[in-house]
Formats: structure tokens, sequence, C-alpha cells
């Protein structure tokens, strides 16, 4: 992700950001979330007991530089707002990115983005300022590697998905098996272990029952067979989430049928 500033110089950013994105299905729409780079590092563990910080997951407590609040960015009625907003305030104001709808994870994983993006622009910045060098593989605007991009992400579905219900964690599951299929029409090598490995993310949170891997396998198989599989397996999900235990064994019969051929 790139940051592109409005308001302000990203060679010489404040430490604090008013940044927004857009959906594509509400243009007179912007998101925006407001991200704050201390200026000094805080141990957050000083200040956390022992008994919550077990609750807090992978956040980093002995390292908290950065951060956006809120963490989903919010609607706001015109772009102008926005921009006078940042004015009056004298804050860096930047466009982050756009999307085709509102997508909560997709949203999360954008502000972490965002926040990472910016937190990098103020270090070097600042660092550069006091004499300090900035590492030779990284330039102004760059993240330092895709490996910390993916693991962002992998954390923010672990989050949501702990969160959901079964019935939403159903209805994520053919959420993502429509994207695959995307990804499969499209022929997007990308997309489509990026949603494979959100299905496997999503499986921990589902009883072993639900057989999530038979599942994946099948959506995986482009074949006439494969799909089938898949919708049956899916089909299979919802009826033993909602106890119909009686079109299971009709599903797992017909699943049967299938694979021996």
């Amino acid at each position: 992700m790139e940051l592109t500033f409005e308001r302000g110089d990203q060679y010489r950013p404040k430490g604090h950001a008013l940044v927004y994105f857009r959906v594509n299905n509400e243009p007179d729409t912007v998101y925006v979330t407001y991200i704050i780079a201390l200026p000094v590092k805080a141990d957050l563990t000083k200040y956390v007991p022992p008994f919550l910080a077990t609750h807090l997951g992978s956040m980093p407590l002995n390292d908290f530089s950065a951060f956006a609040m809120p963490p989903v960015p919010e609607a706001v009625d015109s772009y102008e707002e926005v921009e006078r907003l940042a004015r009056l305030r004298d804050d860096d104001m930047a466009y982050a990115d756009s999307m085709f709808s509102f997508d909560l994870p997709r949203m999360m994983e954008a502000v972490t983005e965002a926040v990472q993006v910016y937190s990098d622009l103020c270090d070097q910045y600042f660092n550069r300022e006091s004499g300090n060098t900035v590492d030779s593989g990284e330039t102004i605007g760059e993240l330092p590697g895709s490996d910390t991009d993916d693991e962002s992400s992998y954390q923010v579905n672990e989050v949501l998905f702990g969160l959901m219900s079964e019935a939403d964690k159903l209805t994520e599951l053919s959420r993502l098996l429509g994207k695959l299929r995307f990804a499969q029409d499209g022929e997007d090598a990308n997309m489509l272990e990026e949603v494979s490995d959100e299905i496997k993310s999503l499986s921990k949170f589902l009883p072993d029952q639900f057989k999530l891997s038979r599942l994946l396998a099948a959506a995986q198989d482009t074949s006439r067979n494969g799909e089938k599989l898949a919708q049956l397996y899916l089909d299979r999900c919802f009826r033993l989430s909602s106890g119909d235990f009686g079109k299971v064994e009709a599903i797992d019969n017909e699943i049967s049928s299938i694979e021996l051929i």
C-alpha cells in the first residue's frame, strides 16, 4: 500500500494523520481513521494486568509505537469535511485505498497496512533528522516486506473468526468459496492462495465434523464433480449447524456416490 498525501508531506510527516478510504458503490461517502505515530515508544506491559495481557493476543504491548483509531474506518459524509478537519487540526491527510464494497475484514487489514506505512514514513523522517541512517534496503513509502503484510492479514482474520458466531462463520465460508471460484475463473494464482489460506484459518474455528479440509479440496477441483462436491460439503455444514442430521446422512450418501466415480 502507498499513502497518497493530499495535505502535508510524506517526506516530513507530522506524526498524526487523517487517512481515508473509498468504497466504489458508495461514491459520496469516505471512510476515515486517525493514525498516530507516538514520539516515544510505550511499553504497555507496565499498565496492563498480566491476566488481561493474555487475552490481547499478539499485540506488541512492549513496543507500542503507532495505532489507528477507530480500527475500522468510520463513514464521513463528504471529502470536504475530512479536508476541513485536517486543515483546522493541522493534520496530515492521505488517501489509502479503495474497494468495491464495504468489507469489514479487508477494511481492518487495510488500516493495519496504513498504520505500518505511516509509521515507517515517520521513523525514516525522524531518524534522518536526528542523523541516524535508514537501512539501505528500505526507501520512503515502501513497506519492509510482504511477509509483514501477510502476517498482519492473518492476525486480523484470526481475531475476527474468533469473534464470529457459528452462523456468521458459515456465511463467511460461503463468501470465501465464491471468492475462490472467482479467482479460479480469472486464473489468479495469488488470490487462490490467499483465499485458500483464509479458509484454512477459518477451519480452526469450526468443528472437525464439518470436514472443511475436504470441502476446500473439492472447491479447488475445477471439474464438474469438484464443484458439485464443494456445494454438497457446504450444504452439509449448514445442515450440521442447524441439527438436521437426517439430511446430513443423505448428503453423506450422495458425496460417497460421487467420490467413488
